[in-house]
């Protein structure tokens, strides 16, 4: 038998009263003092707690505690599953006969940081119409003219792009540079076993809960310096990020991440480097998503910190 299980489930039950509901789990002492130096003085260092074998998290949500007991003895946790979204019309589909469905119309493709070419025009979202056609203008750089889309005049005429191919070539290839610097980072390897996330096939699929389920757990580890699941967290972040397709209606889940994560964390922490270093390779999407001015209001660090990142992609 393994000697760590053995002292673990030898050891006395330790009471968590969690959340604000407070409800009650037992965990055996031995499986959380060995997870760090100050939850091991959390529980034995003579305090209220440790005497009364009793832990009053009422800060840390009930399914967050879960996940954290869900590693404390196996060595890994499940995130969230993602939230399926419809709108009023797509349930009505959904409750036809099959006969009398009608089926709707494929999404345009939309490209994940894994994914991301710089030689293929990313796709043109405005007005959250989705309606464009074809416009040859002038190059604001080298004054010679080009074709792009725009959105429908009968909207607003946003052009999608305003310089020619050739001219925002140099600005196109310091973005593939950046995204390849940001998929290839060693800062975020694995712990343990590389985590392999499930994927967003469809812009109805919210993960606001799976970032978040990720952040909460990384936030208590950061609280009681559990360094493993903290990096655990961090990576298994970081690869969701990488798979996450970035459809415009998504935009939303990564805004909220971000909040989260700013709000609880400090400066120089390494969640918030992740997210400032994916969110400059994603810009042109993510300042056109829904929250994101707020964001900038509400989170003037990141701000901060991403207009710095953002000045490597400039001429």
């Amino acid at each position: 038998m393994d000697t760590k299980y053995e002292s673990i489930l030898a050891s006395k039950p330790f009471k968590f009263v969690v959340g604000p509901k407070k409800k009650q789990f037992m965990m055996h002492e031995a499986a959380i003092t060995r997870l760090s130096k100050t939850l091991d003085k959390l529980l034995n260092g003579g305090m209220k707690e440790s005497k009364e074998h009793c832990v009053c998290w009422e800060d840390i949500d009930e399914k967050t505690f879960l996940r954290f007991g869900e590693w404390a003895y196996t060595g890994d946790y499940k995130p969230e599953e993602p939230e399926i979204l419809l709108d009023a019309s797509q349930i009505a589909i959904f409750q036809k006969d099959a006969k009398n469905a009608t089926p709707s119309e494929p999404e345009p493709v939309v490209n994940c940081l894994a994914t991301f070419n710089s030689t293929a025009a990313p796709p043109f979202f405005h007005c959250e119409q989705n309606v464009t056609s074809t416009a040859t203008i002038t190059c604001k750089t080298c004054r010679s003219g080009f074709l792009t889309y725009r959105c429908r005049p009968s909207y607003c005429g946003t052009y999608q792009f305003y310089a020619c191919h050739k001219c925002r070539g140099n600005s196109m290839q310091k973005r593939q540079a950046m995204i390849e610097k940001f998929n290839n980072s060693s800062t975020y390897a694995p712990p343990t076993t590389p985590f392999t996330p499930r994927k967003n096939m469809e812009s109805c699929e919210d993960y606001s809960g799976v970032f978040l389920s990720h952040a909460r757990l990384y936030v208590l580890a950061d609280k009681y310096d559990i360094k493993e699941l903290r990096d655990l967290c961090a990576h298994k972040i970081w690869v969701t990020l990488k798979e996450f397709t970035l459809y415009p209606e998504r935009m939303g889940d990564l805004v909220g991440l971000v909040r989260y994560s700013f709000q609880n964390t400090v400066e120089n922490d390494k969640l918030r480097t992740l997210l400032k270093d994916f969110c400059a390779c994603i810009i042109e999407d993510l300042c056109k998503g829904e929250g994101f001015q707020d964001l900038i209001y509400e989170a003037p660090e990141f701000a901060c910190g991403l207009i710095i990142e953002m000045s490597m992609r400039l001429e």
